[in-house]
C-alpha cells in the first residue's frame, strides 16, 4: 500500500500558517510562518518522508494600500521565505489567489467578515482542527491555510 496523500495551504501573512491536510484520514497539522526557516523546512521534510506530499499551496496575495510600510514588508518578506523553503523542498509548489480558493469553499461575505465565514466553513468540514486559541479567538493564518490546503486537495485530486 502507498502512503496517503498530503496538501500543504500556506497563508503567508505576518502571523500566518501553513497547514498540512491528510484528507483521507481528516488529519491537519499546523506550523506557524513565524517558526525559523530551519524549522519549516524539516517539519516539510517529515511530510515528504512520511506522506505523498502533493503539493504546497500559496496564497498569492500583493502589498495592501492602507497598510504600513513595515507590515508590507514583512508580508512579502514572509511569502518568499515561505516560496523559497517550498521550492527548495523538492515538493510542487502552486500559487492561489484569494478569490480563487475562496470562492471554491463557497465564501459569499466581504471585506472583514470573510475571516468569520472561512472559519464557519472550516469547522464545518474539519471540526476537530485546532483554529482557535485558549480564550476562544481565532488563532491567525489557521482557517485560510486549512482552507488553501483545502482546496489543493481537490484541485489536485486526492484520490490519486
Amino acid at each position: 500500500m502507498g502512503k496517503l496523500c498530503a496538501y500543504c495551504g500556506v497563508d503567508p501573512g505576518g502571523k500566518g500558517a501553513v497547514c498540512a491536510l491528510i484528507p483521507v484520514e481528516k488529519r491537519v497539522i499546523f506550523v506557524p510562518t513565524l517558526a525559523p526557516p530551519i524549522s519549516i523546512n524539516e517539519w516539510i521534510g517529515v511530510l515528504q518522508r512520511d506522506y505523498n506530499l502533493r503539493v504546497i499551496m500559496i496564497e498569492s496575495v500583493h502589498a495592501i494600500q492602507g497598510t504600513s510600510a513595515k507590515s508590507n514588508f514583512m508580508f512579502g518578506f514572509n511569502t518568499g521565505m515561505i516560496t523559497g523553503i517550498a521550492r527548495t523542498s523538492g515538493a510542487t509548489v502552486d500559487l492561489v489567489t484569494p478569490k480563487k480558493w475562496q470562492k471554491y469553499i463557497g465564501v459569499k461575505t466581504k471585506g472583514a467578515a470573510i475571516k468569520k465565514e472561512v472559519a464557519s466553513i472550516c469547522e464545518r468540514l474539519y471540526p476537530h482542527a485546532e483554529i482557535h486559541g485558549p480564550r476562544g479567538g481565532l488563532l491567525d493564518g489557521r482557517s485560510d491555510s486549512l482552507m488553501i490546503a483545502h482546496y489543493a486537495s481537490h484541485i489536485y485530486n486526492q484520490s490519486t
